[in-house]
């Protein structure tokens, strides 16, 4: 019997979510703006039950977001449909939001409309509880070529219902000179430059001086 293979790959794009914001599952591991996150149940059996506590913390200090989750099909392949045959049930704080097909439920798609995971503000934590469940009713005969599943999740987050985005850095390229301010600046910048042709007109004279010495 070849060994299935269920894989879900959570995502965040750097550009949506605000840099106070963390996610991280009760494993320690933490899904950062650049990376990735994997949801990996290997060698599934009918009737396995896995589940995932993912914490959702926001430590920013701006004005309250808005958290929606998402989901994407990437890849698939073998004899199991994966999206048939294993029911995922959400809960935030304890309060199903979710429970279906691992795309959709048919009366919601949440690859079109974000699941809504609640308003953050400064100090807020909530805990969104994964429950995946296989199928009971797989038949041997499905075991034979390995099967596997890849979709994608991605948080967004908005605020006043536009998605947040990273600021541009300044592209403008520094003055080549920073010319001073004050009064008491310009003097001393005066004082400065006098200085220097001074000192310039002096070397003047002593090159003269010599090349003449040297005419003799």
């Amino acid at each position: 019997m070849a060994g299935t293979l269920f894989v879900g790959v959570t995502s965040v794009s750097a550009a949506t979510l605000p840099p106070g914001l963390v996610i991280a599952d009760d494993s320690g591991l933490t899904v950062s703006k650049e990376g990735e996150y994997f949801i990996d149940m290997p060698n599934v059996l009918p009737g396995d039950v896995y589940t995932k506590e993912i914490t959702i913390r926001s430590m920013d200090e701006k004005d309250p977001f808005d958290i929606g989750l998402r989901v994407k099909k990437i890849s698939s392949n073998g004899d199991i449909d994966f999206n048939q045959q294993v029911t995922v049930k959400l809960e935030l704080e304890g309060k199903e939001i979710y429970q279906g097909p691992l795309l959709g439920n048919g009366s919601f798609d949440w690859t079109k409309t974000s699941l809504a995971l609640g308003t953050y503000r400064f100090g807020t934590d909530r805990v969104l509880k994964a429950t995946f469940k296989v199928a009971k009713d797989l038949k041997a005969d499905s075991y034979e070529k390995e099967s596997e599943l890849k979709y994608e999740w991605q948080f967004i987050a908005t605020r006043d219902d536009k998605p947040i985005e990273k600021p541009k850095p300044d592209n403008k390229k520094p003055p080549l000179l920073r010319l001073p301010q004050t009064g008491e600046e310009w003097r001393n910048l005066i004082y400065k430059v006098l200085v220097g042709f001074l000192l310039i007109l002096i070397a003047l004279l002593l090159w003269k001086q010599k090349r003449r010495e040297q005419g003799r």
